[in-house]
C-alpha cells in the first residue's frame, strides 16, 4: 500500500537575535576612518574660513556677482563685444550706480547720526513708563553686584589707552575699501574665465558627468543661480520702492534711506525684515509726536514684508528654489556667527548654490533632497 508523503508545513523564519543584529551591524562596511577624516576636514575648513574672513568673504560676494552679472556679459558677447570690455562695462556701471546711491544716502545717514543723542533722549521720555520695571530690576542687580564685591578697594587698577573713535572708523574704512577692491577684481576675473574654472571644479565632484555633459550641467547651474539672484534682487528693489513711497506718503523723514536699508536687509530671510522693522519703528517713535502716527511706518513695513515673504517670493520663485526653513535658519545662524552681518547676507545664495550643484550630481542628490522643503 503506497504511502503519501505530506509536505511539512513551512516554518516561519525566526527573527534574528540581538547578537546577530549587532554582529551584522559591526560587520557592515562602515568607513569610520573616512567619516573621521571628513569631520576633521570640516572643522579645519571652518577654522580657516573664520580666520581668513577678510579673504574669503569678498570672494563669496564676487561669486554671487558673477552669477548675477554673467547673463549681461553674455549679452554683450552676443553683440561681439569682448568679454574683457563687457565685464568692465558691467562692473563699472554697477559701481557707478552704487556710488551714486551711497552719495545720495550719505547725507541723510549723517544727519541721523548727528541726531542720535536727541533721538535717544526722545525715546527715553516716551518709553519712561515702560522702563520702570526694567529699571527696578537693574537697580536690584546693582545692589547684588555691590554686595558681592570683595576687596575691590585694595586693588590697583592700570589705565589702558583705548583707541579713539577716529582710529576705529579709519581702520574699518580701510579694511572695507580693501575688501571691496578684492571683490571687484575677483568678480571681473570670474566674468572673464569663470566658466572654465567652474567646469574644472565640478569635475572634482563624485560621479561627475563626462565632458560632453559637463558643459551643459555647468550652464544649468549658472542659469539657475543667475535666475535666483536676479529674481531676489528684483523683489528686494520692488520692496524698497514700495516702502519708500509709503514712508514718503506717511511723512517719514528720509524715506529712501530706510528703503535702501530694507533692500539690503531683505537678502537675509526672517531676520532681515525684523531688524528693518525695529529700526524704522525706533526712528518713527523718535520723529512723530503721538503713538498712533508713530506706529504706522513699522506696521506698513510689516505688511509689505509679509506680502513679499509669504505671497510674492514663493509665487515667483516656485517650488524649484524652496528650501526647508529649518535648514535656512541653521545655515543663517552658522554664517552669521562665522562672518557676522555680511555672512548672513551671503548665506542663502551660497546654500542655494550648494543645493543646485547637488541636484546635478547623482551621488549628492540625497543632500539636495534633504534641503528641499
Amino acid at each position: 500500500m503506497a504511502t503519501i508523503d505530506t509536505p511539512e508545513p513551512e516554518r516561519e523564519p525566526s527573527r534574528p537575535s540581538l547578537a546577530d543584529r549587532v554582529s551584522k551591524l559591526l560587520g557592515a562596511r562602515l568607513d569610520v576612518k573616512g567619516i573621521a577624516l571628513g569631520g576633521l576636514f570640516l572643522i579645519a575648513a571652518g577654522a580657516v574660513l573664520y580666520v581668513a574672513r577678510s579673504v574669503f568673504l569678498p570672494l563669496a560676494f564676487a561669486l554671487m556677482l558673477y552669477f548675477l552679472l554673467r547673463p549681461i556679459v553674455r549679452g554683450f558677447a552676443a553683440l561681439r563685444v569682448p568679454r574683457a570690455i563687457g565685464g568692465a562695462l558691467v562692473l563699472g556701471g554697477l559701481v557707478a550706480g552704487l556710488g551714486y546711491a551711497t552719495v545720495q544716502l550719505a547725507q541723510p545717514a549723517a544727519q541721523w547720526a548727528e541726531r542720535l543723542p536727541q533721538t535717544a533722549q526722545a525715546l527715553e521720555r516716551k518709553t519712561q513708563g515702560w522702563r520702570r520695571p526694567v529699571e527696578r530690576a537693574s537697580q536690584f542687580a546693582d545692589k547684588v553686584e555691590r554686595a558681592t564685591e570683595v576687596g575691590r578697594a585694595g586693588r590697583r587698577e592700570v589705565a589702558v589707552d583705548e583707541p579713539t573713535l577716529f582710529d576705529i572708523v579709519l581702520s574699518g574704512a580701510t579694511e572695507l575699501a580693501a575688501e571691496l577692491l578684492v571683490m571687484l577684481f575677483a568678480a571681473y576675473f570670474l566674468l572673464l574665465d569663470g566658466d572654465a574654472l567652474l567646469g574644472k571644479l565640478f569635475g572634482l565632484l563624485p560621479n561627475a558627468p563626462n565632458r560632453t555633459r559637463a558643459g551643459s550641467v555647468i550652464n544649468e547651474i549658472e542659469r539657475r543661480m543667475g535666475q535666483y539672484l536676479g529674481t531676489v534682487t528684483a523683489i528686494n528693489l520692488g520692496l524698497a520702492l514700495a516702502l519708500g513711497a509709503a514712508l514718503h506718503a506717511l511723512g517719514m523723514p528720509n524715506p529712501w534711506l530706510w528703503a535702501g536699508l530694507a533692500a539690503i536687509l531683505n537678502y537675509v530671510p526672517y531676520l532681515g525684515a525684523g531688524v528693518g522693522i525695529v529700526t524704522v519703528g525706533l526712528a518713527s517713535f523718535a520723529t512723530f509726536p503721538n503713538t498712533s502716527s508713530a506706529l504706522l511706518p513699522p506696521l506698513v513695513y510689516l505688511g509689505l514684508a509679509t506680502i513679499e515673504g509669504n505671497v510674492l517670493t514663493p509665487m515667483i520663485l516656485g517650488r524649484a528654489f524652496q528650501i526647508s526653513p529649518l535648514v535656512v535658519f541653521v545655515w543663517l545662524v552658522f554664517w552669521g556667527w562665522l562672518w557676522s552681518v555680511p555672512g548672513a547676507i551671503v548665506a542663502v545664495p551660497l546654500l542655494m548654490l550648494i543645493k543646485i550643484t547637488c541636484e546635478q550630481s547623482p551621488a549628492l542628490a540625497p543632500v539636495a533632497a534633504l534641503m528641499r522643503r
